[in-house]
């Protein structure tokens, strides 16, 4: 089975768009199949929720089957859902289009985000 990860990006396209920094309320997301490169564009159905965008986020990725995430940043309640799904996050610096954070995720250049649980 291939591994899907999702780059947030500022319009629906392909690679060479620029990556958006926020998880919950990116207007898109690239889904990527890394042992093919293949490319699906997705809108974030959560981008202009009142409320819950990182948790509609996360859940619609979920659903998708994506294992992944690159971002800018996570607010606390992606984090939540995220971890919660199994999903790992990975952040990039802004600036970079969706082909150089996926490049660099695949060289090991990102930092992941962990999530500690207290209890």
């Amino acid at each position: 089975m291939s591994t899907r990860i999702a780059i947030t990006v500022q319009r629906l396209g392909e690679l060479e768009e620029l990556m958006d920094s926020r998880f919950g309320r990116t207007p898109a997301f690239l889904l990527v199949e890394v042992g093919t490169r293949a490319v699906t564009a997705v809108d974030n159905p959560a981008a202009a929720a009142v409320q819950g965008a990182g948790t509609a986020a996360a859940a619609s990725l979920a659903k998708r089957g994506v294992h992944a995430v690159i971002s800018g940043r996570f607010g606390p309640k992606a984090h939540e859902a995220l971890a919660a799904l199994g999903v790992e996050m990975w952040t990039a610096p802004s600036g970079l289009t969706a082909r150089e954070a996926l490049d660099q995720y695949l060289a090991g250049g990102l930092q992941r985000v962990v999530v500690e649980v207290f209890r």
